[in-house]
């Protein structure tokens, strides 16, 4: 149990340090995105388990770092959700808001499938 642990743990800190060089090295959503006055990342969760994390909003304004891969929230979970896709996708067709849903494909401790489920909602705001 104790080496599923540290197992887990060292592919959070492999996790969490590559998305610090990602988004060093992301473009700013100015550069992405010229004309974009905001956009805002609502998250909802949902699991199996009684406790869940709570829910949060996140704003990118134009100098921000265009990255939109975020870390599961569970502390013993080295999965992430990555949205760059559907940002991608909404900001291609010029969309004001998109919502989806995606899974964690993590690892908990003991070797257990993270069973954690993103429902999300973006909103660009456009000046």
């Amino acid at each position: 149990m104790k080496n599923a642990r540290v197992a887990a743990a060292k592919g959070r800190e492999a996790m969490r340090g590559r998305q610090s060089r990602d988004r060093a090295a992301a473009q700013t959503m100015r550069a992405l995105y010229p004309g974009l006055g905001s956009l805002q990342l609502e998250f909802e969760f949902s699991d199996r388990t009684e406790f869940l994390p709570s829910p949060q909003v996140t704003v990118f304004h134009p100098p921000a770092r265009a990255y939109f891969c975020f870390a599961c929230p569970y502390s013993d979970c080295d999965g992430e959700f990555d949205l760059t896709r559907s940002v991608g996708i909404m900001m291609g067709a010029r969309e004001p808001r998109a919502e989806g849903q995606v899974r964690c494909a993590g690892t908990r401790h003991g070797g257990i499938s993270c069973s954690l489920c993103l429902e999300f909602s973006l909103t660009a705001h456009w000046p």
